[in-house]
């Protein structure tokens, strides 16, 4: 194999000497900047090391030039708009659909069951991708996207919904998370930036839009129309990926491909994600976080989790997450910085509707447009930072002020209250969004410029699986407070009030209820009080995500974007 040393006098910084590597040099006798810095110092590839750096030739490049470059691009924005929307939609009208069931007590695991499943999920589409080919990947996530969106159109119980949405949450977790690997296999890091402002344009406009189509749907429709809206969109984009992407598909038969595939790291992985998210999701809900069931759920998870990552060390050939990866610092701050970002973003989408629902008395669909000020924030930053890293290759600066911007905003936050002006609303999310859009695109590509190619998709997937799972983590402990407020608050009003026990039962069962006419003045606004008081409780828990991503951004070290593709597909 040919080493690869570094040369100030190229233009992407190394040359190839055509030596092969020594087996005795040790990679981790000082601080790893970058998986280049690895190949730079001759790292044998033949003990678990990534490739070289290679950059792609002409052959490849011609592949994927003009027309056929912008299909491909077109076709993946738009399976990256019917994602989004899908997501978006639900969770704002979940309640709607949950009443047709009369099953609303367990209306929000139409949300829950697909972010448990689109998360475990997402850290092998990478791997897979890498070993059977991108189109590949990306035909099995839309399928399983599609027959979940058939099945939930067609479901006539809430537990046939909640299944549906989980197979449909293992399909969105690949198109998400492929979507960001594909442009990395077809833009350069200095283009890159410019086109995933965009693709974040595609995201803004799909929050915009779900909660006013979704609202149109259940009021003048049937819900399923949600789903079944879903099919022709996923049809020509798949269509448009497949007739313009055409990638390199990776060496070897079908049958060297399948023996390449990491079975024991892939159940391991599943058994520790799975009950670990599903505890997190019941603690503080549907059972106390010191019960059996969710205790066993999080600590088997956890030491799932461990066993996985001691095997991915030692066992396979290809491992989902090579060991190594962590080795590098901008890839291990990229991934603790998507954790928090993950957590201090979507513990913002999630809590701002609830917060429209109980304290401002808005409807399970209007409550959905409060967040428009921070889509329109994001949707500005995003595009701005894209073409900022475009132009000048430095992306540092942008992660540590779009960190700090949305720190501050999430700290504004328990400002928030029933008579809060619309300029303190719309400025504080405004805010918010401005941050949440400048450090998502850099963080992710102070990742992918530290690895080489043929980790590429590691890093890109395990990045969006930490980001997902701090989500996740977030909302279950704002969650198991805000209900931990509201269910003291309302118990003390019932012994207050003995007399409005029913009405505080009904409104307990039902805290859209506060707002019917059968609630009387005085206790309506005490009620309201207690909801004020577990918001703000909840935003207090969010403020420490948020303070640990600013921390987790200030170690970066800059590495020059480069303005030739990596060779991504072995």
């Amino acid at each position: 194999m040919r080493a690869l040393t570094r040369d100030s006098n190229s233009s992407d910084g190394y040359y190839y000497s055509g030596e092969h590597t020594p087996r005795n040099y040790n990679p981790f006798s000082r601080v790893i900047k970058s998986e280049q810095d690895i190949l730079a110092h001759n790292l044998d590839t033949t003990q678990g090391s990534s490739p070289s750096l290679g950059l792609e030739s002409d052959e490849f490049v011609s592949l994927l030039t003009g027309k056929r470059l912008y299909f491909a691009l077109a076709g993946l924005d738009a399976l990256l708009f019917i994602a989004a929307l899908d997501l978006t939609i639900i969770a704002t009208v979940y309640v709607e659909i949950a009443n047709s069931f009369n099953a609303l007590p367990r209306a929000e695991w139409t949300v829950t069951s697909y972010m448990l499943a689109s998360t475990a999920i997402q850290p092998l589409y990478g791997k897979f991708s890498d070993i059977l080919g991108r189109a590949e990947a990306i035909v099995v996530a839309v399928l399983l996207f599609v027959l979940g969106s058939v099945l939930c159109a067609v479901s006539h119980s809430m537990d046939a919904l909640i299944a549906s949405r989980a197979v449909q949450g293992l399909g969105g977790g690949g198109i998400m998370s492929l979507i960001f690997v594909v442009i990395a296999d077809v833009l350069s890091e200095r283009e890159r930036g410019k086109y995933i402002g965009l693709f974040t344009c595609t995201w803004g406009l799909a929050s915009a839009v779900a909660p006013i189509l979704g609202g149109v749907i259940v009021q003048r429709a049937d819900w399923r129309l949600i789903f079944w809206i879903n099919l022709p969109f996923c049809a020509v984009a798949l269509l448009l990926v497949l007739f313009a992407m055409r990638l390199p598909r990776p060496a070897g038969s079908v049958k060297e491909k399948l023996q390449k595939i990491d079975v024991l790291g892939t159940l391991v992985l599943l058994s520790g994600t799975v009950p670990l998210l599903l505890g997190l999701s019941w603690g503080g809900r549907e059972y106390s976080w010191t019960s059996p069931l969710v205790l066993g759920c999080v600590i088997s998870g956890v030491l799932a989790l461990v066993l996985f990552f001691l095997i991915e060390w030692k066992v396979p050939q290809e491992p989902i997450v090579p060991s190594r990866l962590l080795a590098i610092r901008n890839v291990a701050l990229s991934s603790v910085g998507h954790f928090f970002y993950g957590a201090a973003g979507y513990g913002l989408i999630v809590f701002v509707p609830q917060w429209a629902l109980l304290v401002r008395g808005a409807t399970a669909i209007s409550a959905g447009v409060h967040l428009l000020p921070f889509s329109i924030g994001s949707v500005i930053t995003s595009v701005a930072g894209g073409f900022i890293m475009t132009r000048t290759g430095r992306y540092r600066r942008l992660i540590i002020v779009g960190a700090i911007m949305l720190c501050v905003g999430n700290g504004l936050l328990v400002l928030l209250d029933q008579n809060s002006s619309l300029k303190l609303q719309l400025g504080v999310l405004f805010l918010c969004g401005l941050g949440a859009g400048a450090c998502i695109q850099p963080i992710m590509m102070a990742a992918q410029a530290a690895v080489s190619g043929h980790d590429m998709a590691a890093a890109t997937t395990l990045c969006g699986f930490l980001r997902s799972l701090g989500g996740i983590i977030c909302v279950a402990i704002l969650s198991s407070i805000m209900h931990s407020v509201i269910k003291t608050g309302l118990t003390d009003l019932v012994v207050a009030h003995p007399s409005y026990i029913f009405t505080i039962a009904r409104v307990a069962e039902d805290q859209s209820a506060i707002y019917g006419s059968g609630v009387p003045d005085d206790l309506r606004a005490q009620i309201i009080g207690i909801y004020t008081k577990a918001m703000r409780m909840s935003f207090y828990a969010l403020l420490p995500f948020s303070i640990l991503l600013v921390v987790s951004t200030l170690g970066f070290e800059h590495l020059e974007l480069n303005r030739q593709r990596k060779k991504t597909i072995t």
